[in-house]
């Protein structure tokens, strides 16, 4: 699987850079994208994308809040549709 990275913007997540952690997941300056193995109705992978466009592409100080988001929330709404246990790096 390969989630895409770069210096300009992902998906409307500005300046994303690959974290390190169980699931494959960007930050950016503005959002964050995480992507699992999940096989649900739409497909065999769930991806969520969290956009915050209130925040201006110059502000580099909530890239660690939105990690620690991502961290938190990711895997619980995996959870939720039953795929607990498909982290991959």
């Amino acid at each position: 699987m390969y989630l895409a990275t770069g210096t300009g913007a992902v998906s409307g997540v500005s300046s994303p850079r690959p974290i390190d952690y169980r699931y494959k997941t960007i930050v950016g300056t503005d959002g964050a994208i995480s992507q699992a193995p999940c096989k649900t109705k739409g497909g065999n992978y769930f991806t969520l994308t969290l956009q915050l466009p209130q925040i201006k592409l110059t502000d580099q100080t909530h890239r660690k809040d939105i990690e620690k988001f991502m961290r938190a929330y990711f895997p619980a709404t995996i959870r939720t549709l039953g795929c607990a246990g498909s982290g991959t790096r």
